[in-house]
């Protein structure tokens, strides 16, 4: 839209996109309590630095249809959040277009999934399969991380992914909301003069990467 100002002078009015946040949930938004779901499922006791990898079929030696049993009967209970992840991504809002890209969908479906998430009152836009371009991508899982177009992938930090080498140093550690409120919020230094978004890899003042349309 344009406003005529004077006759040699025109205003253009722009409307700004937010920049996109691809979000995981468990393990990043919500405690994924993996040492509770294995001893009311299967009544063994395991202790949680035992859990080397994602994939728990592996950690524990069965098959994968038990695991699949196993989160079917837990993704609708009440959410344990991890500390100040509701305050912050309440912040995060104004700024981000929140989508979520969680593997609940497959045990909750696309309205399953809506709907749990208005019920906890967790913020977001929309949910998604990773299949497009974000500006930040969150998540416990490095190969998720790696496989998105994303131009931060912060990595938040569990048991099970400690052992992760980053050999390509693409992935950023996290071990709390507070620090993913410092990376996205507090940056001011190295955020974009277009968009906001902050950015690890450009100078300050410098357009980011998403404005510049690379």
């Amino acid at each position: 839209m344009s406003v005529e100002i004077l006759p040699q002078m025109t205003i253009i009015w722009t409307k700004l996109i937010k920049p996109c946040l691809l979000l995981d949930i468990d393990g990043v938004v919500i405690k994924y309590d993996f040492v509770g779901l294995v001893k009311r499922y299967f009544g063994v006791d395991i202790e949680p630095k035992a859990i080397f990898a994602y994939n728990l079929a592996d950690v524990l030696g069965v098959p994968s249809k038990e695991i699949d049993n196993m989160f079917q009967e837990q993704v609708w209970g009440k959410p344990n959040f991890m500390d100040n992840a509701l305050d912050v991504l309440n912040e995060i809002k104004q700024i981000y277009e929140i989508v979520i890209y969680s593997n609940r969908i497959k045990y909750m479906g696309e309205i399953g999934l809506i709907t749990w998430l208005g019920e906890h009152r967790i913020p977001f836009k929309g949910i998604d399969y990773g299949q497009g371009k974000y500006d930040v991508h969150i998540d416990d899982r490095p190969e998720k991380l790696e496989d998105t177009d994303s131009s931060i992938k912060l990595l938040y930090t569990q048991p099970w992914n400690k052992g992760c080498l980053n050999i390509k140093s693409n992935l950023k550690r996290v071990n709390n909301w507070n620090d993913i409120r410092r990376d996205l919020l507090l940056c001011n230094d190295k955020t974009c003069p277009i968009c906001g978004c902050f950015y690890s890899q450009i100078l300050p003042n410098q357009v980011c990467p998403r404005c510049k349309g690379d």
